[in-house]
């Protein structure tokens, strides 16, 4: 890839918000040499990098990569065997501590079902030399500072316990003379410091009193600073500790340096592949600040951008479709000036070479590009005062070194192709350099004033006419491509809207070529055309956008309404149920009683048997029919929760999504919640939407299987009471319940289950002694429920 297409494209700009992300000096060092690959093995493997640190920082929020220093110099003392100074050991353990944290991170997340659509990162990361003890080490021996730590060694602690004593002991004693009785003899009561030594400020005619060393006097000579010579002897102490701490600490930095030298080429390697994952990183959140996307790759030689914006422009800057290679190879861009020609070329190109070195473009989601082995383009005024060149010649020169060098996998942007010299000449050359470079099926985009080149794109099958569009009542760009059609000239029009003298107008309307200006009609009306057919196709699409919109409304509306209909009717049989189930149960105490009274009296008169049943039966007869059978709507309600072992579903009650992988029974089944497995009543759950199920596949929104972690889904109590309920059912809730429990924190509840036969306590008894998820378990105090309630104690 020639360098000279980056300065002319801007990439340098992109660079530039790319450091910005960085946090290495290796990351950045990478950076500055990063050019695009050239071939579509390479480019693949780069954007499938940056796809998976996108992944990750999604996810996750990023690698965990510190900012560490420059460490060239550093190893080229390790390659020479030279002892590493303090401040070196600190930027060197940076690197390492990066490393291991990196390791460490991966490691954490390699259970996660997302991780297993990482490609290319881990093999970086996996190339990573575990460090973990020489990391260890140093972080015992240096801060991030370089400052020396008491646990480099036991013998330094040891020097610097009585390095700290012996200070004591000196601040003492002088401390109790600028307080006792000696405090009369100093010129102030205050300790102070001289060539590090602690001294006293002793009036020059009490010097014999203390004794000791003079360090220094004041200007006028009244004052001396005396060291006492009660600490002389502590001072002296104190001297010799100071210089066992040297000693020590030159000890302890040869012998970790001695540890480093025979992992200088892996601790290199190390540093490399951490700025390498730094700068992937950035091209991730680069791509997460620009809302950018991972082009697809095609061997067709085919450009196909959708949306494409230029990428240092503002997000909401004017969009476009760029297409070339599939029906043609030439496109030819005409029209005015400042109608956004040249930024269009520059996204081209720009867009292209961000991919080629594994940045995401600023395009749609669909866009899909070819990997050219060079890229060329001749933009902007390359007039050179240095060779005497004009503006003409010095874009031929750059244009003849173009044909010399592109080939069939070049891709060629020519702005203003034939500019600067004679308008005639100028077309014919432009025309003669468009074909020669579509002969050689070279790809290039030209744009250009003449009219000539809209004629020749018309009539040639390997080139198509495109314009930048111009709104016709203002004259003023829009910067829309309209492929297909050629742009007109606006100039006598801009002219006329700017008040220029309508005489002049006239006269210059009359010089226009009769076919120049018949080309310009034409064009117009085809730019009026397109314009009315796009305005038609958005004004269909956006209403059968909105009929669909009201559609699903009232399909959810129907739906809602049908429901709540049957619900309501359910409601009202159940009501009505309860009710028969009152009078059932009264009616049969009341026959119960006539016929206790009926044998008691030894009476046959009243009613018979055969009577008494009848009134049952009749009561019976008013009990609702509430199966589903005649229900069209719960029934559909109902065949919604038709489920299946392997389907995704939701559990209600915990709001995560699991996999059935058991049924249990007719509406009981066994769900895989992460690490845990339960059974669930199908009530509980629910199948996912066919959105729900495409987010779960996606790679990055997908989380199946994933941990659940013991946080709070809903409040319960700490007891549950199965009184009253029947044996299997109470089964089915204390195991729920149990599972609810967990997820709370819970770690003792209590199942009260009564005495009553035994059954109930039986059953639960049975049920704790083979549940894993039970610890342990015993009856409730004598004194409180006794054996009719359970304490256990979760795992």
């Amino acid at each position: 890839m020639n360098t000279k297409i980056l300065e002319t494209l801007e990439f340098d700009e992109i660079k530039n918000r790319l450091d910005s992300f960085l946090v290495t000096a290796k990351g950045k060092e990478k950076l500055n040499s990063l050019i695009p690959a050239d071939n579509k093995e390479d480019v693949a493997i780069l954007l499938d990098q940056t796809s998976d640190a996108l992944l990750i920082d999604r996810r996750r929020g990023g690698l965990p990569i510190r900012k560490t220093n420059d460490l060239t110099e550093i190893f080229k003392r390790l390659k020479l065997k030279a002892v590493l100074g303090t401040s070196e050991l600190a930027d060197l353990k940076s690197s390492l501590q990066s490393g291991q944290e990196i390791s460490d991170f991966i490691a954490t997340i390699k259970d996660e079902i997302w991780s297993e659509n990482l490609r290319q990162i881990l093999f970086i990361i996996n190339r990573l030399t575990d460090f973990s003890v020489l990391a260890k080490r140093l972080a015992l021996t240096v801060d991030d500072q370089g400052t020396v730590l008491d646990t480099a060694s036991e013998e330094l602690a040891h020097i610097r316990k009585n390095i700290s004593t012996t200070q004591n002991n000196v601040r003492t004693l002088l401390v109790k003379m600028t307080k006792g009785h000696d405090a009369k003899y100093l010129s102030e009561p205050i300790i102070s410091t001289r060539d590090g030594i602690l001294v006293l400020p002793v009036k020059s005619e009490n010097r014999k009193h203390f004794g000791g060393v003079v360090h220094d006097q004041s200007q006028s000579g009244l004052t001396l600073y005396i060291e006492p010579q009660a600490t002389v002897d502590l001072n002296n102490h104190l001297h010799e500790l100071e210089m066992a701490q040297i000693r020590e600490i030159n000890s302890i930095l040869i012998d970790i340096s001695q540890q480093l030298f025979p992992f200088y080429e892996q601790l290199k390697l190390n540093d490399d592949l951490i700025g390498e994952l730094d700068l992937i990183q950035a091209k991730a959140k680069l791509a997460n600040s620009m809302n950018a996307i991972k082009p697809h790759l095609n061997d067709e030689k085919v450009i196909d951008l959708k949306n494409a914006r230029h990428p240092l422009l503002a997000s909401d800057s004017v969009a476009n479709d760029i297409q070339l290679g599939r029906d043609h190879i030439s496109l030819i861009i005409t029209g005015p000036n400042t109608g956004g020609k040249t930024v269009l070329i520059k996204t081209l190109g720009l867009e292209l070479l961000m991919a080629q070195t594994g940045i995401f473009i600023t395009a749609g989601s669909d866009s899909s590009i070819y990997v050219f082995n060079n890229i060329f383009a001749d933009i902007g005024d390359e007039q050179s005062l240095e060779q005497s060149l004009s503006t003409f010649s010095s874009h031929m020169e750059n244009i003849k070194n173009i044909l010399q060098q592109a080939d069939r996998n070049s891709l060629v942007l020519l702005d203003e192709l034939g500019a600067g010299t004679d308008p005639g000449e100028g077309a014919a050359l432009a025309m003669a350099i468009v074909e020669s470079l579509s002969k050689r099926t070279i790809l290039n985009l030209i744009t250009t004033h003449y009219p000539e080149l809209k004629v020749f794109a018309d009539q040639k099958d390997f080139a198509i006419n495109a314009s930048m569009e111009f709104d016709p009542r203002t004259f003023s760009p829009t910067y829309r491509l309209l492929l297909g059609v050629p742009g007109q000239s606006n100039a006598i029009a801009i002219s006329r809207r700017l008040g220029f003298n309508e005489d002049i107008l006239r006269l210059a309307e009359s010089y226009v070529d009769p076919q120049n200006q018949e080309l310009n009609n034409l064009i117009k009306g085809l730019v009026a055309q397109r314009r009315d057919l796009s305005k038609e196709e958005n004004e269909l699409r956006n209403q059968l956008s909105r009929a669909e919109q009201e559609r699903k409304q009232l399909n959810q509306q129907l739906n809602e309404f049908e429901q709540n209909k049957a619900k309501e009717i359910m409601d009202a049989k159940n009501k009505a149920n309860h009710i028969v189930s009152s009078v059932r149960q009264e009616s049969k105490q009341l026959l119960d009683q006539i016929r206790r009274e009926r044998l008691k009296a030894g009476s046959s008169t009243g009613k018979n048997e055969q009577q008494l049943k009848k009134i049952a039966d009749q009561i019976d007869d008013l009990h609702q029919d509430t199966s589903l059978e005649k229900n069209r709507v719960l029934k559909r309600a109902k065949s919604a929760k038709q489920f299946r072992v392997g389907e995704e579903v939701m559990v209600s009650s915990y709001h995560q999504s699991g996999t059935i992988i058991d049924k249990i029974s007719n509406h009981e089944w066994q769900v895989q919640l992460g690490i845990l497995k339960m059974n669930v009543d199908e009530n509980d759950l629910e199948k996912l939407s066919t959105d729900q199920e495409k987010k779960i596949n996606e790679p990055i929104h997908r989380v199946k299987n994933t941990r659940v972690f013991k946080t709070a889904s809903k409040n319960i109590s700490g007891h549950i009471d199965l009184r009253g309920e029947r044996y299997e059912q109470a089964m089915i809730d204390l195991d729920r319940y149990i599972d609810q429990a967990m997820l709370n924190n819970i770690d003792t509840i209590e199942i009260i289950h009564g005495k009553g036969t035994g059954a109930l306590r039986k059953g639960v008894t049975q049920m704790l002694r083979s549940d894993r998820r039970i610890k342990h378990y015993q009856f409730a105090n004598p004194n409180g429920a006794g054996d009719g309630a359970t304490i256990v104690e979760l795992s």
